[in-house]
């Protein structure tokens, strides 16, 4: 369900449209004397409709940026029936090796990953979910929220290479290791019966403990494991001139990497290719248990450049009216052609 509502910044600002009644008054009046002056000297004078157009465009472009003063802004405001019991944590591969792309300036391996984070997302609304960040260590961007604008806003402004950077200089700053962290370190609300974790990542992970991973992941307070793999061995990391850094080359093993911790974590493994089907699984695991109506932080939208566009087009339209107002016959009218010959007969 969606509301909608107007709100205005600064209300005062409307005041401005208060200005026009002075030219629009001024405007009026030399029209009236226009007209006057025209049949004094026989000329036809201009149509009502032409003032008509001239004022209309003034008063829809003192209203346009009187409403535009006032800065308006529509706010809208969702209500979603999510998962009160389930939670979802995205973990996010952001070591170095995660710039790697197939060519320079190309789509980077983060890139692709946001794209993945985005895809199974959007399939799984209905699920609180948070972002954390994996080099060596597990840090949280944002925790499980139904907002979904704070969720993106995450993902695409937060979620970087190395941020945060690893705690040890190494080769390979990525260690599976760091997820045993995930179970114990508050990413997850205590009322998430249900908890997926969707682990985004090149596979190029330093040597680590695949039983202790297992351990964490599968007992108390663990989670179900989803890894989506991301990046091939065509890949290289590029630097500013656009070649390849010689000390970086791609893990032959990373695709077996994700295997063996997918299976040690009785989890799945998928690759960007089949991303549906890692969607789907998700799915599956986290839309379970009872659902409750939480209202969603309100989106706010201003309209104040759009009225500021309309105000300037009619200014615009009145301006050309106004410029044909006084432009009148260059004949005389009947009514004085007829006087004339009259005359000129006697």
């Amino acid at each position: 369900m969606v509301g909608a509502s107007l709100t205005f910044a600064t209300p005062w600002g409307a005041l401005v449209a208060l200005v026009a009644l002075v030219p629009l008054a001024a405007l009026t009046v030399a029209w009236r004397r226009a007209q006057h002056a025209a049949r004094l000297v026989g000329l036809t004078p201009a149509p009502r409709r032409a003032l008509g157009r001239a004022l209309a465009a003034l008063a829809l472009a003192s209203l346009a940026a009187g409403a535009a003063c006032a800065q308006p802004a529509l706010r809208t405001q969702r209500h979603l029936s999510i998962r009160t019991q389930s939670e979802i944590l995205y973990v996010v591969d952001v070591s170095r090796s995660m710039r790697g792309s197939r060519a320079a300036g190309g789509p980077t391996r983060l890139a692709a990953a946001r794209v993945v984070v985005r895809r199974i997302h959007a399939a799984t609304e209905d699920v609180p979910s948070g972002i954390a960040g994996l080099t060596d260590r597990v840090l949280p961007y944002i925790f499980p929220t139904a907002d979904a604008a704070d969720f993106a806003a995450t993902l695409a402004r937060s979620v970087q290479i190395e941020a945060p950077p690893p705690q040890q200089v190494s080769s390979n700053a990525t260690s599976f290791g760091a997820l045993v962290s995930v179970p114990k370190n508050g990413f997850f609300t205590r009322t998430a019966h249900r908890r997926t974790c969707v682990l985004v990542t090149d596979g190029e992970s330093r040597s680590y403990s695949t039983s202790d991973v297992a351990t964490a992941l599968t007992g108390q307070g663990g989670c179900r494991l989803v890894v989506v793999r991301v990046g091939d061995a065509r890949d290289r990391v590029f630097g500013s001139d656009g070649v390849p850094e010689a000390a970086y080359a791609p893990d032959p093993a990373a695709a077996a990497k994700v295997q063996a911790l997918a299976a040690a974590a009785a989890g799945r493994a998928f690759t960007t290719a089949s991303v549906g089907a890692a969607a789907g699984t998700v799915r599956a695991d986290a839309e379970v248990g009872p659902h409750g109506l939480q209202v969603v932080q309100p989106a706010r939208r201003a309209l104040a450049l759009w009225l500021g566009l309309v105000a300037l087009l009619s200014t615009g339209v009145f301006v050309a009216e106004r410029l044909g107002v006084f432009r009148w016959r260059n004949y005389p009218s009947r009514a004085y052609a007829a006087r004339s010959v009259r005359g000129g007969a006697r």
